[in-house]
């Protein structure tokens, strides 16, 4: 997991370098969120009630940039807290496409990332005929696919994003992946 964990970082670092526009220099959007995290499959239930909340900090590179349209990447790093189960920490990196209509945009993003997670739970391996106690910090592959709507002022834009993403291998009862959804708030904005 360690050797994912590095990969994907030295990818991200990577694609830092090459991806930006160099019809735009020195702008380089901030894009901070706020979630709401839980564990089921997509739909729109447990958002609000006893929410598990969340905050993502990531930034924008751009492969391809019209009035109408951005091919993008993003890198982020977020935080979840998922009362009695875990909290999860985690890099991602997303490709992505965004459509203009005026000032109103949607876009689709799918990508990979690596998620630590720290259980609330207890741990325990089986040795023999006995569990042993295990560590309760331990690495996951984080495949991510999301859907936002918003709206572009001059300097900064507002969304909403919808976000399934898995933990995985999840491997409890021949489960390949555990799925988890979030709803984000955000908005993005340049710094020079």
């Amino acid at each position: 997991m360690k050797t994912i964990f590095l990969v994907t970082i030295a990818l991200s670092l990577g694609v830092l370098a090459q991806a930006q526009d160099p019809a735009k220099p020195g702008k380089l959007p901030l894009t901070i969120t706020v979630f709401s995290e839980s564990v089921s499959m997509p739909n729109f239930r447990n958002f609000f009630k006893h929410p598990n909340l969340g905050i993502r900090i990531g930034t924008e590179l751009y492969y391809s940039r019209t009035e109408n349209r951005h091919l993008l990447q993003t890198v982020n790093l977020g935080y979840y807290y998922h009362k009695d189960l875990q909290n999860g920490f985690y890099i991602t990196s997303e490709f992505g496409y965004r459509r203009f209509f005026n000032n109103t945009f949607v876009d689709l993003t799918a990508g990979l990332g690596y998620l630590l997670i720290d259980s609330a739970l207890p741990r325990y391996k089986k040795t023999g005929n006995d569990y042993q106690p295990i560590g309760s910090t331990f690495g996951r592959i984080m495949p991510t696919l999301g859907l936002g709507a918003g709206y572009k002022f001059k300097t900064l834009s507002v969304f909403s994003r919808y976000e399934l993403f898995g933990e995985m291998p999840f491997g409890y009862k021949g489960v390949p992946v555990l799925p988890h959804k979030a709803l984000h708030v955000g908005t993005r904005f340049n710094l020079k």
